[in-house]
């Protein structure tokens, strides 16, 4: 019979989690999950890894889900750490957690005392995934969790962040779980087991052989000698359809009842079968002592592995009345003892299987008082509030105002640790306790802000309860900006006025910042909601106002100058972009109100306007969501950072940035960023050629929710027609940008820097031969990108126009749009006008001049990794009779702009350890970037660096050249 590492007919699961821990020495980490019924041996399999990767070549960590533990901030991933980290000395702790790795500390210690600290979940998982880098460079690593469909969201939050670099990690992990367990958060374990990294196991039931071997040893172990009949065994596998743990405590029970295994008795086996382990528990708790009982039922309401002492005081037995307790319980296999000694010794069950059994036999009242002693032990013993918050989650409502304390508390740790989900279920559980109206006013504004971006209904109906229990104004209107804020992304654009407005008039004088923060959010409105008519027009009348009287210095004042800034934007006027600057010049929004619209609103006008500006700003906006932000930070920032980077043409770092941020998206549960980084993703797809990636981008935008801000979809429309122009379906393509353009219209729409689309029109009429109409609209898209300004606009509305119209007008237009663009960070568009003026050259005969001017187009959109452009050039160059170009391969030119990052900081001195938590990436892909950078510059070590990279005088800027507006334009 097949054995291997002790276990029957396992030698399949035994290799497969072989190979993935020898990847794993060689830095190339996985996941597996082992997954199969409850007994089909699945904690035997996840054992084994303990022997495959033995010590001192691998350290190995372990945890296992708890479902009273499902609620409590990083359980799982503290089981995993936590003792890796205090088996270290001070200082190797102090290493570990330095850095990046700095912000995991809250996980691990003392969360802040002020509760202030209020979303900033992706921070704390970006620096558990640096503890866990900084922890393989020691030796390879292997987490093993046991029951991860008990895990709780934040650990698999943490699991999920983990995924896309394990591949570059001396790492694996190895889960097991049963399928099909209901719970709220399965999706996320879906996703964990579905990721293509992921090997799944699905260990099966034993064969009738391997049946019969695993009785007849049990047998043999507590009866030596005693002889197991064919029939016997035949019903033993009949009665448990080969299911290990169910053989085992069949076999158990049988002996426990002294039934010989005998062909005679073979009924008696079919009466357990399934109900084996629950027959096997309901027989050992009618003959356990009383205080061996009361032990076993304190250690399955307390759950897990349990200090000695605490299970103690809960069965109210003595410490040395529990330590035999525990012995005797270890006897029959029904307790296992962990680490500690004494009282502090760890004990836990053997199989949740049998807890889960012991735990379901106590009376519901029963459980109901014991969990709710638990919760006093815990918090009276000074354990953490989430531990206690765990039980109180059991009990039913009392109206207390200590149970409440412990509610709050264990939110405020929640949030500190980066875990809103257990934050919601805290309070949530505490609005039951809160019986006075400040009470619930603290409740409900805690849930109401903390579900504001991922459950906006319930977020608008906790705030509506609290808004009238505010008995100051200021508190109110901090309650009325988040309720309205809500009921704008739920579309309900009249209510939102009304409460932003209610609380605008109950403002005193003597708060001229909440008053401009309020106004802020009102002028807001039309910008991503069209609304009725005659409320847009009150609220542009309310813009003009405020535009003449130039909001003041402070916080509110800026968030206004941003709106007012936008409004100007949309319509085209350049007046927005001081404005914008002047409103981020100082930093104070980076750091008081970096999650806001307001500020995104001055990101977007600035990329408008091609400014560096805005990327400075977006680079410390994405620094610092990583140190301290929350995700939904991080995305804005790195949506809009993607647009910008897409604006300046480095394809590679805007497609990272997008990625990143949808990767984000959905491991926090999101949606509120779709429909904008869901287009500005496929648009950088389409210039990299991935058409059908791109598709899949616009499908994500808008996948499970219904449109949530009509006023943003003109950007999705635009989006589509491109790549439906690009598939050769100009017919839909012209539908899809008609209506795009209206609805960027009804919003009072004309920046062609904000959505070209008559310029994406005018291509798609091109291709329908409707030449007048096509150079009507790329005339009038010119005509706004003068009035706005900004290179970019203007070089691409001279692009179309020149490829709309015919002859020397066209060619005009096209010289027109590339020196327009020569100077301009534009770099993609400048290639595309480069390559279109190559062309028309190459058409009208003048191949030299054309082949000079497709040669440099190609090397522009090399470096933009643009490879449809570039291969459009090369069939070209091949007209012109010349050779195509291959893509650049060496010298400073040939680095990519993260390649060139990465070189320039390694110049500088500093280590790949250092680059790699500037950059916010993994050592390895340091270690990438270096030696793909190393071949391309032709050098060998770090100290040739410093020679190839120009001088300061070079760095990162172009010679200027004066334009006035509009000069050397065709009129």
């Amino acid at each position: 019979m097949e054995r291997t590492g002790g276990l029957y007919e396992r030698h399949t699961e035994i290799s497969a989690l072989t190979g993935l821990v020898t990847l794993a020495q060689a830095g190339r980490g996985g996941l597996a999950a082992v997954e199969g019924p409850a007994g089909v041996g699945k904690s035997s399999l996840l054992a084994q890894i303990r022997t495959i990767a033995a010590p001192p070549t691998f350290c190995v960590a372990t945890a296992r889900g708890i479902e009273l533990e499902r609620e409590f901030s990083f359980s799982v991933v503290r089981q995993l750490l936590e003792p890796l980290l205090a088996a270290e000395t001070p200082e190797r702790r102090e290493q570990l957690l330095s850095g990046a790795a700095g912000q995991a500390a809250p996980v691990f210690g003392p969360v802040t005392a002020d509760g202030t600290i209020a979303e900033r979940d992706f921070a704390v998982r970006h620096g558990l995934l640096w503890l866990t880098c900084n922890l393989c460079d020691q030796q390879p690593l292997v987490l093993v969790v046991d029951d991860v469909h008990w895990a709780d969201v934040a650990s698999l939050r943490f699991f999920l962040h983990l995924l896309p670099r394990l591949d570059t990690l001396k790492l694996c992990i190895v889960v097991a779980l049963r399928p099909n367990v209901p719970a709220a958060d399965r999706h996320l374990l879906d996703r964990m087991i579905t990721d293509p990294s992921c090997q799944v196991l699905r260990p099966k039931a034993l064969s009738a052989a391997a049946a019969s071997s695993l009785v007849r040893e049990e047998f043999a172990r507590a009866a030596p000698g005693e002889q197991v009949q064919d029939a016997f065994l035949a019903a033993c596998y009949s009665a448990t359809g080969g299911n290990p743990l169910l053989l085992k405590e069949t076999a158990a029970t049988l002996l426990a009842e002294h039934v010989a295994p005998r062909a005679a008795n073979a009924t008696q086996v079919s009466t357990l079968g399934p109900r084996a382990v629950a027959r096997w528990v309901s027989l050992w708790i009618h003959r356990l002592p009383a205080q061996d009982l009361a032990l076993a039922r304190a250690v399955a309401i307390l759950g897990g592995d349990v200090p000695l002492e605490q299970a103690a005081a809960l069965a109210e037995l003595p410490l040395s009345a529990a330590m035999q307790a525990t012995t005797d319980l270890q006897r029959i296999e029904l307790l296992r003892a962990g680490s500690g000694q004494g009282s502090s010794k760890l004990i836990g069950y053997a199989h949740p299987v049998v807890q889960a059994a012991i735990y379901q036999a106590i009376a519901p009242e029963q459980l109901c008082a014991a969990h709710r002693r638990a919760a006093d032990l815990l918090s009276r013993t000074g354990a953490e509030a989430e531990k206690a918050a765990a039980h109180l989650l059991r009990v039913p409502p009392a109206g207390e105002p200590e149970l409440l304390s412990i509610l709050l508390r264990a939110a405020r740790d929640a949030r500190s640790r980066g875990s809103p989900h257990a934050a919601v279920t805290y309070l949530r559980r505490g609005l039951s306790e809160a019986s006075i109206p400040n009470e619930r006013l603290e409740v409900l504004h805690q849930l109401g802000s903390t579900l504001q971006l991922t459950d906006t209904d319930a977020s608008v109906s906790y705030l509506r309860q609290a808004l009238p229990l505010a008995g100051n104004v200021r508190h109110r209107a901090a309650i009325a900006s988040l309720l309205g804020n809500g009921l704008l992304l739920s579309r309900r654009i009249p209510e939102a006025l009304e409460v932003w407005r209610q609380a605008l008039a109950q403002l005193p004088p003597d708060a001229p910042d909440l008053t401009a923060r309020l106004r802020a959010d009102i002028l807001s409105v039309p910008l991503f909601e069209p609304a009725a008519p005659d409320i847009r027009q009150h609220i542009l009348r309310e813009v003009g106002e405020q535009r003449l009287l130039e909001p003041g210095p402070s916080l509110g004042g800026k968030l206004l100058d941003c709106v007012i800034a936008g409004h100007d934007a949309v319509v085209g006027d350049p007046r927005a972009v001081p404005r914008a600057l002047r409103a981020i010049q100082d930093g104070e929004l980076l750091q008081q109100a970096i999650g806001t619209t307001s500020l995104a609103l001055a990101w977007w006008v600035l990329i408008c306007a091609d400014r560096s500006e805005a990327l400075t700003s977006l680079d410390q906006a994405v620094t610092q969501a990583y140190k301290e932000g929350s995700t939904s930070t991080l995305t804005a920032a790195l949506t809009y950072r993607a647009l910008a980077r897409l604006a300046r043409g480095t394809l590679t770092e805007a497609e990272a940035d997008a990625r990143e941020a949808v990767h984000a998206v959905e491991t926090a549960g999101i949606s509120l960023h779709r429909l904008l980084l869901g287009p500005f993703l496929a648009d950088i797809l389409v210039e990299r050629g991935s058409l059908d990636q791109a598709e899949q981008a616009l499908d994500w935008a808008l996948e499970g929710e219904a449109v949530p801000l009509a006023g943003l979809i003109y950007h999705l429309l635009l989006s589509r027609a491109r790549l439906l122009r690009l598939r050769a379906k100009p017919e839909d393509a012209l539908e899809a940008v008609l209506a795009a353009g209206e609805a960027f219209v009804a919003a009072g729409g004309q920046n062609p820097a904000v959505l070209p689309w008559q310029s994406e029109a005018a291509l798609c009429l091109h291709q329908l031969d409707r030449e007048e109409e096509a150079q009507a609209l790329a005339l009038e898209e010119l005509r706004l990108a003068r009035e706005w300004g900004a290179p970019l606009a203007r070089g691409r509305a001279l692009r179309i126009a020149g490829l709309v119209h015919r002859g020397q007008k066209g060619m005009d237009f096209l010289e027109q749009a590339v020196d327009r663009l020569r100077f301009s960070p534009a770099r993609l568009e400048h290639a595309k006008a480069t390559a279109e003026h190559g062309a028309v050259l190459r058409r009208a005969g003048r191949r030299t001049d054309a082949r000079r001017v497709l040669n440099e187009a190609c090397d522009i959109a090399s470096r933009c990794r643009a490879q449809p452009l570039v291969q459009q050039i090369n069939t070209e160059l091949k007209a012109c009779g010349a050779r195509p170009r291959s893509a650049l391969a060496v010298g400073i030119e040939a680095l990519t702009p993260s390649e060139r990052r990465v070189v320039e900081l390694a110049a500088a001195g500093r280590s790949n350890r250092e680059i790699a938590q500037t950059l916010f990436v993994t050592h390895k892909t340091v270690e990438a970037h270096l030696a793909s950078s190393y071949r391309k510059l032709d050098i060998s070590s770090r100290r040739q660096l410093a020679e190839q990279l120009p001088g300061p005088a070079q760095v990162g800027s172009a010679p200027k050249r004066n334009h006035s507006p509009g000069s050397h334009e065709i009129k």
